[in-house]
């Protein structure tokens, strides 16, 4: 494959989930009865995407979650606590998703202990590094931390119908932080989504009021006698273990020990 392609790397459960309840109410089911219409969403935006000239799509990969125990569990096992179990019409659904992944020979990729993000971080940092630039279709905004300014690693979200894409600006449009603050942005306030804490009492103004002065988490500690004295100094010294846990949780990791061939 020659230099310069652009690689469209899914989040398969973010999207299998989101096609599920955007298409529930029309109960699509096979001639035996079994549920269809998170299938039929998940391939349908699929190709949908491939069609888009303007995205100029390449290659394709899906990424996906083993389990919900991963190194972060076991670092912190309130971790994604809060998140409700799969819905049976949903789980039987999965399998034939994974089925038609198969007969379309689009290369999958899942490892034991890590999430489909931390694939993602790895496969596009991979990308990157052979020349090619990555679009990452997902439901979230985790990936906005790989980002990259010169335009490489751009996320996607469908929102409202649309397409909305994320490059360097676009990122702090949207959070008042750059994407490569994000995982310190999400140690101090916190990330409901996934059940990381954050430091306690510490608010979406307040993190992007601290890392547009002193820029990451590292230099605010370094630099906690600059802070005022007050109740943010307080919450920011007594939160300062969770903090660095919450970003520990926070952080894609981009070296998993994965076989990723781009020309597959």
């Amino acid at each position: 494959m020659s230099e310069g392609k652009t690689l469209l790397l899914i989040d398969g459960h973010a999207l299998a989930f989101r096609e599920y309840y955007a298409l529930e109410r029309t109960g699509m089911r096979s001639s035996d009865g079994t549920p269809t219409w998170a299938v039929f969403g998940f391939f349908k935006a699929i190709f949908d995407l491939l069609k888009k000239d303007k995205l100029g799509i390449d290659a394709i990969a899906v990424t996906f979650d083993v389990s919900h125990h991963t190194f972060r569990t076991e670092s912190y096992s309130e971790y994604k606590a809060n998140r409700e179990k799969m819905p049976d019409d949903m789980s039987c659904q999965m399998g034939l998703i994974y089925e038609g992944l198969k007969a379309f020979d689009i290369p999958v990729y899942m490892k034991e202990g890590f999430e489909a993000d931390d694939l993602i971080g790895t496969i596009s940092k991979k990308a990157t590094e052979l020349g090619h630039k990555t679009l990452i279709l997902t439901g979230d905004q985790d990936s906005f931390q790989l980002i990259d300014r010169e335009g490489s690693v751009k996320v996607i979200i469908p929102s409202k119908g649309e397409l909305v894409e994320y490059n360097w600006d676009k990122v702090y449009e949207k959070l008042g932080v750059y994407p490569e603050q994000v995982i310190d942005y999400k140690a101090l306030r916190g990330d409901t989504s996934d059940n990381i804490p954050g430091v306690k009492g510490i608010g979406e103004k307040t993190a992007q009021a601290l890392l547009g002065e002193f820029g990451n988490l590292d230099e605010i500690y370094n630099k906690i006698d600059n802070l005022k004295q007050g109740s943010v100094k307080d919450k920011i010294v007594n939160g300062k273990d969770m903090a660095y846990k919450s970003r520990y949780l926070a952080t894609i990791i981009r070296d998993v020990d994965v076989d990723f061939d781009f020309e597959n």
